[in-house]
């Protein structure tokens, strides 16, 4: 009797246990702030100069998970107004002409990570996936994970300009050291790789810096084929040490730096490129190609014209080399 007694006992304290923890998770789901953490997220991408679009938040495994986002570029700049109503999700939200066209993700998951503490996130996108974490105790580390991305879907033509086709994969590994306690890109360390499998511009329209004037230009079919890119960073200082593609249609090999920025959209390059681009293919670039056919010759092997990228990412300047000093 007195083992009978005993199981009953324990069987009542792990039932209420049970209980009490089913109660806390069903509590914890019912009123957890999904409405101000929707709005958290919108007004750091509005910041940014981005909109930001939700379709819904809700719990997932061990964390959140968010679908159906939509990601655009403000054409006109964010205002107040159009700020209010992405924070509420308005059933009443603007098209394209005041949003631009939005970069469409099936679903972010983000859930707590240990080593280093931090979030790890996936993002199922164009036809793959993005995943990786963001954490640490003193630096920031960001790992990120690209794998076989179809640029073809979640209407990137229409968030880039740009009709793709073809596999994208890639990595990104980086440790941001804090500078008056906020991470400094400027100071990174770590590698980034990039490769594409038939990677084919189809079209679209984009705007070429021509000789330090933007240009507006509407693209031809253009196969860039498989494309190779691996850059080392070093307190802030990226070195190339290997970019080149080949297809087709035009052969392209890079090499130099790339001077990380507090944004990344400051951050400065000088690099070198050599072209190779068939005659066939340089009729179809009209304008891009007849200015390609400007560029110098390399002194080295002929059949490469010889082009510097330097400026800032967000203005940047192509054209000829910069002369030797000597």
């Amino acid at each position: 009797m007195a083992t009978e007694t005993k199981i009953a006992r324990w069987k009542l304290v792990l039932g209420y246990g049970a209980f009490a923890l089913v109660a806390f998770v069903l509590c914890l789901l019912l009123t957890f702030p999904y409405d101000t953490l929707r709005a958290r997220a919108v007004g750091a991408a509005a910041d940014a100069g981005y909109a930001l679009r939700i379709g819904s938040l809700r719990p997932g495994l061990f964390g959140l998970t968010a679908t159906q986002v939509r990601l655009s570029k403000v054409p006109n700049g964010m205002t107040p107004e159009l700020l209010s109503m992405l924070e509420s999700n308005s059933a009443m939200m603007p098209g394209p002409e005041e949003l631009g066209e939005p970069l469409t993700i099936d679903s972010v998951a983000v859930r707590p990570a240990l080593f280093p503490p931090g979030v790890a996130f996936r993002a199922s996108l164009l036809g793959g996936s993005a995943s990786g974490s963001v954490g640490g105790l003193s630096d920031v580390k960001v790992a990120m994970k690209l794998s076989d991305l179809d640029p073809s879907g979640g209407n990137l033509k229409g968030f880039s300009g740009l009709d793709l086709v073809g596999k994208l994969n890639g990595s990104l590994e980086l440790t941001l050291p804090k500078t008056r306690g906020q991470p400094d890109l400027s100071q990174a360390n770590g590698q980034l790789s990039l490769d594409s499998r038939g990677l084919i511009i189809q079209g679209g329209n984009v705007t070429v810096p021509m000789y330090g004037t933007p240009t507006p230009m509407d693209l031809p079919r253009i196969a860039l084929g498989d494309l190779d890119a691996r850059i080392r960073i070093e307190k802030g200082l990226g070195t190339v040490e290997a970019l080149q593609t080949k297809s087709e249609d035009l052969e392209i090999q890079g090499s130099g730096t790339l001077k990380l920025g507090q944004r990344l959209d400051v951050s400065q390059p000088d690099m070198d490129f050599k072209l190779s681009a068939e005659p066939e293919f340089v009729k179809r670039l009209g304008l891009i190609g007849a200015g390609l056919t400007i560029l110098p010759a390399d002194k080295t092997n002929p059949k490469f014209r010889v082009a510097h990228l330097s400026g800032f990412l967000n203005r940047p300047t192509f054209g000829p080399p910069r002369p030797q000093m000597h």
